[in-house]
């Protein structure tokens, strides 16, 4: 593939009028490619703040969904959900307690 080449006059042959157009036309050129680079990035930004609220709100029906097949399970099984919960909270203090008879036993 044969890479492009810009064919720029020799030095005594440009005036200054050519530099000047010459350079003003770099000038609008990366003033160009700035606005460019400005849209890309708010484009990116604004995506990603979409995907964000887009994921919030799937959380939260996810959540709400969650909410009510527990009132459901609790409703339908009361004994079974209260056993559930003093099982869980058992655990977790046993857990708890181990965790901070190991963290006494290193300070000693």
């Amino acid at each position: 593939m044969k890479a492009a080449v810009t064919d720029t006059p020799r030095a005594s042959d440009t005036t200054i009028r050519d530099r000047a157009v010459d350079t003003v036309r770099q000038v609008a050129h990366v003033a160009h490619e700035a606005r460019l680079l400005k849209t890309l990035a708010t484009d990116a930004m604004e995506d990603g703040v979409h995907a964000a609220k887009r994921a919030i709100t799937r959380r939260m029906h996810d959540l709400d969904d969650l909410r009510d097949s527990a009132a459901y399970r609790v409703k339908r099984a009361p004994l079974l959900a209260v056993g559930l919960a003093a099982a869980g909270g058992i655990l977790v203090g046993v857990a708890l307690g181990w965790l901070g008879r190991r963290a006494r036993q290193r300070e000693h």
